[in-house]
């Protein structure tokens, strides 16, 4: 059953994800696509990092360093789930989809940072 799912989403193109579109820091892209290396995929990074934020301590404090950066524009293919939260965070603190993005950059940032550490062998 299971199977033949998959096989009919790949025929019709059918998919439990969207491609949203977000204006967002470049600095906050660049560690979402770091981020994307260790946790296999950048949409999954992004997937994390918002679960984290709504369980936890919802957005907090965005590092400047993330937030002074130049505007860019990045599509990810997202879990209805968290297209859903990313626009409940924003709301819950007046925030942008941009803003809530850059605040999982931020959480994803330490996650970065050990990997390197790790792949150095420090």
């Amino acid at each position: 059953m299971k199977s033949e799912t998959r096989r009919l989403n790949k025929l019709t193109g059918a998919s439990k994800n969207i491609a949203k579109r977000y204006k967002l820091t470049t600095a906050a892209a660049e560690i979402i696509d770091q981020a994307g290396e260790v946790h296999g995929q950048k949409s999954r990074a992004v997937q994390i990092a918002v679960e984290i934020l709504w369980r936890t301590t919802g957005l907090g404090k965005i590092p400047s360093s993330i937030l002074e950066s130049p505007i860019t524009a990045r599509t990810y293919k997202l879990p209805h789930r968290t297209v859903a939260l990313i626009e409940a965070l924003g709301r819950e603190g007046s925030r942008t989809r941009g803003e809530v993005l850059a605040a999982c950059a931020g959480l994803l940032a330490s996650d970065v940072e050990e990997a390197k550490k790790h792949w150095r062998g420090n």
